[in-house]
Formats: structure tokens, sequence, C-alpha cells
């Protein structure tokens, strides 16, 4: 997928507006257990689901991302939408 990249301490993202939808890749280097890494990707979804993610994104978490709350995963991943809107 070609477009915008951005990158934050926690998570990195590749933007698009020719595609949609949207991908949460978590890998066992970030979370070793399954779990981790899902709670991971629900916590993402929910966040964006609450953002106008017009064009496609896919988002890496990053090492750290699972000892992260709600609250600092919110603001990273929309700290990094608006980077990548202001990009294309």
């Amino acid at each position: 997928m070609h477009g915008v990249r951005a990158t934050i301490k926690h998570f990195s993202i590749i933007y698009s507006n020719d595609y949609s939808g949207h991908a949460i890749i978590v890998s066992k280097k970030v979370a070793k257990k399954a779990i981790t890494r899902h709670r991971i990707k629900r916590r993402v979804r929910a966040i964006l689901r609450n953002i106008d993610v017009s064009g496609g994104c896919i988002i890496f978490a990053r090492t750290g991302a699972d000892i992260l709350d709600y609250k600092n995963m919110d603001s990273e991943i929309k700290e990094l939408i608006t980077r990548v809107k202001q990009s294309t």
C-alpha cells in the first residue's frame, strides 16, 4: 500500500485516500501473548470508530504499546491521524 507514513512513540501508520477500511498489525515482538495483542487491536478499533477516517490506513503497534492505557492510546492515534491527513 502506497501512502503517507507517520510514526509516533508507540504506533506507526500508512494512510491513503485511494483505499478504504483499516488494518491493525500487532506483532509478537510488541506483545508475546495473544490476549494482549487482541486487546491492543480492540482498543485501536474502538478509537477508529470515533474518528472520521475517510481513507484507508494500516496501523502498526510498536514496542511499548502493550502498557498504554486507553486514554494515552487514544491521544496517540488521534495525533497520528491528524498528521497524515495534514500531509495529504
